[in-house]
């Protein structure tokens, strides 16, 4: 069993036997992490297939395709996991910072997940897994800072309001990280509704993906920590 930090929950799923192994690029400014870091992906059987430092991807260097690419962002570089984003298009980007508050401020709409610099080798594994299956993967500390930050946008009882019942009942289950099968089986509703749904959620809170309606539903306290 894998575990994995989703939104401010920690849930365990098992590993598809047989399943093609995903795919792991590793991005950090120094030769020392990125090694470190391969070492501990390895160790828990991911396929590592590249490491890059910042400045190859800063000049444009061919990189082979990865399914997750994981990214040391401790290093200070402002603005790096979107240049990743840009440069792995299609890549789902999990970002490692060194406080709760460089991982809120991390956050955008390529951002797959953020973990803290000290996370462990199992949790590392369980949230490149996570966020490969597509789900959003956030540590605690890093959604509490997300909830301390000032409300940007409409005030929170406009965006609460604009969302029906069964959107947050909806909205909830995306941020514990349920995909839309999950989601549909727990409401008992269709797999159809389900995205209908999550659409019309990202419509009305401006995201434009989950792990972004994820993060901003955090900042307006419509998802409870």
């Amino acid at each position: 069993m894998g575990r994995a930090v989703l939104g401010s929950k920690v849930v365990e799923r098992p590993a598809s036997p047989g399943a093609r192994p995903i795919r792991v690029i590793v991005v950090a400014g120094y030769a020392a992490v990125r090694a470190g870091l391969r070492s501990m992906l390895e160790g828990e059987g991911l396929e590592v297939v590249s490491e890059a430092a910042v400045a190859a991807i800063e000049e444009g260097e061919p990189l082979p395709a990865a399914d997750v690419v994981v990214v040391d962002a401790g290093d200070g570089r402002e603005g790096l996991p979107s240049r990743v984003a840009r440069a792995f298009e299609g890549s789902a980007v999990l970002v490692l910072c060194a406080d709760p508050g460089e991982g809120a401020a991390s956050l955008s709409g390529a951002t797959a997940g953020v973990l803290l610099r000290d996370v462990t080798a199992g949790e590392l594994a369980a949230a490149v897994r996570a966020v490969a299956e597509g789900l959003v993967v956030l540590h605690p500390a890093v959604a509490a800072a997300l909830a301390r930050e000032p409300r940007e946008g409409r005030p929170l009882d406009e965006a609460a309001e604009s969302l029906t019942v069964r959107e947050l009942e909806v909205l909830r289950l995306v941020a514990d990280g349920l995909p839309n099968k999950a989601i549909a089986l727990a409401l008992g509703i269709s797999e159809h509704t389900v995205k209908f749904h999550v659409g019309s959620i990202l419509g009305k809170l401006g995201a434009g993906g989950r792990t972004e309606a994820v993060t901003a539903a955090i900042r307006r306290g419509l998802v409870p920590l």
